[in-house]
C-alpha cells in the first residue's frame, strides 16, 4: 500500500530532477559542459556574469546578470560574445535562452537572437520569451 504525502520542499524537487536526469542520460549521446565568465572589480567582487552549458549542438544560456553600476558599459555584450565563442569551439551551432518582458529582450535582439516562442500572461500579466540564434 502506498501513502500519498504533501511535500512542497526544494528537496523533493531536487530529488525528482535527479531521477529524471539519470533516466534521460540513457537516451542522450551528449554531455553537458558547463560554461561561464564574469567580470570582477578591484576587490574581486563580481559585477557581471554569464553562465550556460553546451549540450550537443546547443548552447543553453542560463543566466546573464550585470550590476546596475556597470550597465551600459558593454560588459554584457562581451560576456555573451565570449560564451558564444567558447560554445562554438566546443561544437555548438545554435544558442537558446529565455527572458522576461521587463528584462533583456531588446539586448538579445540587438545581438542576433530571435523570439521562437512566447508565453503571454506569464506568470500573470507579463510575457516570457524563448529566443534562439544560429552561431
Amino acid at each position: 500500500m502506498y501513502q500519498l504525502k504533501s511535500d512542497d520542499s526544494v528537496e523533493l524537487s531536487d530529488e525528482l530532477r535527479a531521477h529524471i536526469v539519470t533516466y534521460n542520460k540513457q537516451y542522450f549521446n551528449a554531455e553537458r559542459i558547463p560554461l561561464g565568465f564574469k567580470f570582477v572589480d578591484k576587490k574581486r567582487v563580481m559585477v557581471a556574469g554569464i553562465s550556460g552549458q553546451v549540450f550537443g549542438n546547443w548552447l543553453l544560456i542560463n543566466w546573464l546578470w550585470c550590476d546596475d553600476s556597470v550597465r551600459g558599459r558593454g560588459l554584457a555584450s562581451r560576456l555573451l560574445n565570449e560564451l558564444e565563442s567558447k560554445a562554438t569551439a566546443l561544437g555548438a551551432n545554435i544558442a537558446q535562452l529565455d527572458t522576461l518582458d521587463f528584462q533583456a529582450k531588446p539586448f538579445y535582439e540587438k545581438n542576433g537572437y530571435q523570439v521562437k516562442y512566447q508565453m503571454a500572461n506569464y506568470p500573470l500579466d507579463g510575457c516570457r520569451y524563448f529566443m534562439e540564434k544560429s552561431l
